[in-house]
């Protein structure tokens, strides 16, 4: 009797499992009858994206159509040091750093004024707006490029921007210069301090030495002396007496000649030193001028009028000159319809995918079943 009634509780119990297994079953959909929902709309999820593919199409093609212009700035690497080899860290440090000052705003506010000079009103945030830098992967470039509605203006915008920065480097570059011209000038007035004390103490050994010395020396002719034992006997008297004769004569002091020597080295050193003190102190009042009158060519006006350029004036173009960044090539018109049609590809993948969900929505909410 126990048994019979175990028998009955398992296959109740069976059977309560598979009343709820049919029952989830029924509830599940499979992809073939999702297929055949959606094929139901068909033609209504094929006007809506049709729809949705050709307003965008016409929208990015047509009326937010925007003309790109780049440009390209290279960064000059390092000097290369002995081993032939170029700093890695430092070059990256340079790209790095010129990236930051050439987003910076005060670009765009110098390059919205220089537009407004050719009659082109823009503020410099639109400017910024407009305007992306970027650096290619694994280069020393630095990529600029403008998006407008009027191609001109794009190209103008790079111009610009490129003119800009490369005017603010050179600027730059008198600070700098004249921050290493005064570190210089500094070091060099202290070996100049040097040198001088250096040739002042010789100068005072020089002028404690008599240059000529004077030799007395013997009568020592070896024919006299000859001629004499040959005539016999010769006199006493007159032997003493030729003895105690001596020639007197001067002479340069050897060690009144070497002190000239050193004297003349430590004062061509000192001329030498004293030489690139006065070129840095001209250097360095050249550059106070320009940083004055931050007019960087004016060495150019002096050349102009005739008069050659001093060695100061060259020295200082060299420093001023010396960029870290130059322009490569000429700004230009690029293709812009990549990301246009990316986006209207992007709006047909969405508009299908949301008419396909609205479908299968409507289909399972009108379903009896599941009401």
């Amino acid at each position: 009797m126990v048994n019979t009634l175990k028998n009955n509780s398992e296959l109740i119990t069976k059977q309560t499992v598979v009343t709820d297994t049919d029952e989830s079953l029924d509830h599940f959909v499979s992809m073939r009858e999702i297929i055949q929902k959606l094929l139901r709309h068909r033609k209504a999820i094929g006007v809506c994206v049709s729809l949705s593919t050709l307003a965008a199409l016409f929208f990015f093609l047509f009326i937010s159509k925007k003309s790109e212009a780049e440009g390209y700035l290279q960064v000059i690497p390092p000097p290369v040091s002995k081993e032939g080899r170029v700093d890695r860290e430092l070059f990256e440090t340079m790209i790095v750093s010129n990236l930051q000052r050439i987003s910076s705003a005060y670009i765009a506010e110098n390059v919205s004024t220089r537009l407004k000079k050719e009659g082109v009103e823009i503020t410099p945030l639109k400017i910024m707006e407009q305007i992306k830098i970027t650096r290619p992967p694994k280069s020393d470039l630095v990529r600029i490029v403008a998006q407008d509605q009027a191609d001109t203006l794009a190209l103008l915008i790079v111009r610009e921007w490129i003119r800009e920065y490369v005017d603010l480097t050179v600027k730059n570059n008198i600070a700098v210069s004249l921050s290493l011209v005064r570190s210089l000038l500094s070091q060099v007035q202290s070996e100049l301090m040097e040198k001088q004390a250096a040739a002042d103490k010789l100068r005072n050994q020089v002028s404690q030495i008599e240059p000529l010395v004077t030799v007395l020396r013997s009568v020592d002719d070896h024919l006299l002396w000859t001629d004499l034992t040959r005539k016999g006997s010769p006199d006493p008297d007159t032997i003493k007496k030729l003895s105690e004769i001596h020639l007197r004569s001067q002479e340069q002091s050897t060690e009144y000649i070497n002190l000239k020597i050193t004297l003349s080295k430590a004062e061509q050193d000192f001329s030498a030193v004293l030489a690139k003190r006065n070129l840095f102190q001209e250097v360095e009042r050249i550059l106070e001028d320009r940083t004055a009158t931050l007019n960087p060519d004016k060495s150019s006006k002096i050349t102009a009028a005739g008069s050659p350029p001093s060695e100061a004036e060259l020295y200082t173009n060299a420093l001023i000159k010396n960029s870290q960044v130059v322009q490569f090539g000429e700004p230009a018109l690029i293709l812009g319809s990549r990301m246009a049609l990316l986006k209207i590809a992007l709006v047909f993948l969405a508009s299908l995918a949301a008419a396909c969900i609205y479908a299968f929505v409507y289909e399972w909410w009108n379903d009896p079943e599941h009401r």
